[in-house]
């Protein structure tokens, strides 16, 4: 009997998968096209930009009504609080050192969208403008007016006046946003300062992208948020050419001034 081999047969190999089929790769740019290449040239760029201003007005309004949404606890829990006396109304205390100062009182009422400037203003800024006001949006006490003019070039104003205990809160957040928004979409801002005497407190962007500039002006006062767009421009032959940014500055601070003083308590 022939000897058995206690070597185990050798393990047959399975039968590959079938190649999976590559496709060829699709070829890299080694850029990205420049914006700018996208945009149409000359004059045609130009309107582009203005007309871009009518919406951009539009989302700084929005962005404030995004702002107090997300700022606003929908489940607030109270949190119990001490009673303080102070010596006024301690019976035979010392008098306070001097006299008290008044609660501010929140503005509760606003005039029409176009009646935010004075007639004056209008003239002066945006002769010849006509107005469109806007709705209130639901549940927030907004009024927004909107001047155009194209009497002899192209001018355009845009005020907004919101009622927000959070007013103060969202003026910060804007000024943040409207600097970065800015800055990252490569524009300039050429001027950014305080304006003193306007509110509570005020700030003014000039920001310039493509030859074009327009003015940004955020006020608060106790509850009240103001918020300005202002650019204009003048014939230049067949082209337009902007007003000087002082001059577009002062337009959009006479602005705001109007808006301030329509606030009533009642």
């Amino acid at each position: 009997m022939a000897d058995i081999e206690d070597t185990p047969p050798a393990t047959q190999p399975l039968p590959t998968a079938a190649a999976t089929r590559v496709l060829p790769g699709q070829p890299t740019p080694a850029t990205l096209p420049d914006p700018a290449d996208l945009r149409p040239a000359g004059p045609a760029r130009r309107w582009t930009w203005l007309l871009g201003g009518l919406t951009a007005g539009a989302g700084a309004v929005a962005l404030a009504l995004s702002l107090v949404a997300n700022l606003v606890d929908p489940t607030p829990t109270a949190t119990p609080t001490a009673a303080v006396t102070t010596p006024a109304t301690v019976p035979g205390g010392p008098s306070p050192s001097g006299p008290a100062t008044p609660a501010t009182a929140d503005y509760t009422t606003l005039l029409d969208g176009c009646a935010l400037l004075r007639p004056e203003t209008v003239e002066r800024y945006i002769k010849g403008a006509s107005c469109t006001a806007s709705n209130p949006v639901g549940g927030v006490t907004l009024s927004r007016g909107m001047w155009t003019s194209k009497a002899s070039g192209y001018f355009d104003a845009q005020v907004s006046v919101m009622l927000s205990p959070l007013a103060e809160t969202v003026y910060q957040q804007m000024l943040t946003t409207s600097r970065t928004t800015a800055t990252g979409t490569g524009a300039k801002i050429t001027d950014d300062r305080a304006v003193p005497g306007l509110g509570d407190r005020a700030a003014l962007l000039y920001i310039s992208y493509s030859g074009s500039g327009h003015v940004d002006l955020t006020a608060v006062q106790h509850n009240a948020l103001v918020t300005v767009r202002y650019s204009a421009s003048t014939h230049s032959g067949l082209a337009l050419k902007d007003v000087p940014s002082d001059t577009a500055e002062a337009a959009a601070i006479a602005c705001a001034k109007d808006a301030l003083g329509t606030l009533t308590t009642s």
